[in-house]
Formats: C-alpha cells, sequence, structure tokens
C-alpha cells in the first residue's frame, strides 16, 4: 500500500536536491565563463546534470504515482479502515469500562444493602445500632465497633452499641470534642493509621492485641449529625470498603432518623 505522506516528504527532499543542484550547476558555468571565458570543469557539470536528471526523472515517477487513482483510493481505504479500527477499539475499552463501573455500583449497592439486612425487626435504638456494628463486621474487618448517638437538643454523644468491646465504655462527648467529636462537627469520614497503642486494647483468648488502624464516621440526616460510628481494624480498609462506610453516612443517617421518628 501507498504512504502519501511518505511521497511527500521524498518528493520534497528530490525538490529540494534538484534546486541545489541547479544552483551549483549554474554557479559552475558562470564562474567558467567569468574567469576563462570559456566553459570549464566539465567533469563537475556532467555530474551536477546527472543529479538534476536523475532528481527530475525521481519527481516524474513519484508524481506519476501519487496520480494514479487506484493506488490513491488504495491508500484513502487504508486510512478508512485504520482509523474505523481505532474507533472501535476505543468504544470497546469504553465499553468495557462502562461495564466494570456498572457491575462495581451493583456490588457496592448489594453490600450496601447488607448493612441495613435485619433492621426493620429491631425494637430499641440500642438493638439498632448493635445491628448496625454487626452487619458492617461482615463487610470490614472490624475488631472494635462503638455507635454513638446524640438524642434531639441534647449535646452529649453516648455510647449506646458496640462490637467486641472490653471493659467500660467510651465517655460521652460533646461536638467537636476530641476526635471522634471532630468527626461529628465535620461531617466527613476519618481514617487515622497507625493508631497509639495506648488508645485502646482488644482482649481476646490469644491475649491483649493492638488495632492498627480507626476510621470514624458520622450518621447525617438534614445536615445534622446524629451519631458517630467509630471501627478499629488491624489492616487498612481498601478501596471498597471505604466507598461503604461513605454511603452509609448518609443512606444509614436516614435510616436512623426514620427509625427514631417512628418510636417517637
Amino acid at each position: 500500500m501507498m504512504n502519501l505522506q511518505k511521497y511527500r516528504r521524498l518528493i520534497m527532499v528530490t525538490f529540494l536536491v534538484i534546486l541545489v543542484a541547479a544552483f551549483l550547476t549554474f554557479a559552475a558555468i558562470w564562474n567558467s565563463l567569468l574567469t576563462a571565458r570559456d566553459i570549464r570543469n566539465e567533469g563537475w557539470i556532467i555530474v551536477f546534470l546527472v543529479i538534476l536528471i536523475s532528481g527530475s526523472i525521481i519527481l516524474f515517477y513519484f508524481s506519476y504515482k501519487l496520480s494514479d487513482p487506484v493506488a490513491f483510493q488504495e491508500n484513502v481505504d487504508q486510512l478508512v479502515a485504520a482509523e474505523k479500527e481505532r474507533l472501535i477499539r476505543k468504544m470497546e475499552e469504553r465499553t468495557m469500562q462502562e461495564q466494570e463501573t456498572n457491575l462495581e455500583e451493583t456490588d457496592l449497592k448489594e453490600r450496601t444493602k447488607e448493612v441495613f439486612a435485619g433492621l426493620q425487626s429491631v425494637k430499641s435504638l440500642e438493638a439498632f445500632a448493635n445491628k448496625v456494628l454487626m452487619n458492617i463486621s461482615k463487610q470490614v474487618e472490624i475488631v472494635r465497633g462503638v455507635f454513638f448517638y446524640r438524642k434531639e437538643n441534647e449535646e452529649l454523644f453516648t455510647c449506646i452499641g458496640e462490637y467486641a468491646l472490653t471493659g467500660k465504655k467510651p465517655a460521652p462527648f460533646k461536638l467537636g470534642e476530641n476526635i471522634t467529636g471532630q468527626v461529628a462537627k465535620n461531617r466527613n469520614l476519618t481514617s487515622i493509621q497507625e493508631i497509639p497503642e495506648d488508645y485502646f486494647r482488644i482482649e481476646s483468648g490469644l491475649g491483649g492485641t493492638f488495632p492498627k488502624h480507626l476510621v470514624i464516621f458520622p450518621l447525617v440526616c438534614k445536615n445534622e449529625t446524629m451519631a458517630v460510628i467509630e471501627l478499629a481494624t488491624f489492616k487498612k480498609i481498601d478501596a471498597t470498603q471505604f466507598k461503604i462506610l461513605n454511603t452509609l453516612i448518609s443512606d444509614l443517617g436516614e435510616r436512623l432518623n426514620k427509625f427514631v421518628s417512628a418510636k417517637q
């Protein structure tokens, strides 16, 4: 198949060679006329003329090839086919990305729904909090969980639910007080890595161990923080788990608000 771009470059190079050869030929002849009143250096003149003739032949050949309608159409068809193939590949890649995104969103929705499983059957606010922590533990490998709740028109967030909690319950806190209170105030998920060993201890049959990571996120409804959940893990949560917990900020906040309203 012809490459029009390649031929254009060759024609330009050949054309420049012809111009240089013509100039040198003219300069040689002119120099001979001025110095000896006769044409000398015939050898160089012959070389320059051969270059001129060869360049002219090459230029004619390429011009002839480019003027061939069959070859030109073949080149156009090749370019069209290449562009079509590129567009097809691009569309296939986009389709695959959309499918992966849809699968990810579907998986995220399903896993979020599992956090809500069984909440409609609980009778008390404490049972609601404990059920939420239990369901979250199936999605995130937590070793400790605490559910803080603030009643309407009250300042303190109080622990009403726990998961694998040993010893005394955490003390209540106000909005903006300590790390958990700041999360309640900012209404954003916070992840803390490499938490201090004296922050808390997990007791089990294997002895006392220390979690490495802490995740705290609020439950928000109508732009108000109703509760805060604190989770401790041995390893950092992954991107999918992070998305699940971020989704719970508003979705679980609305569920909590409906539950509280129904009990009043």
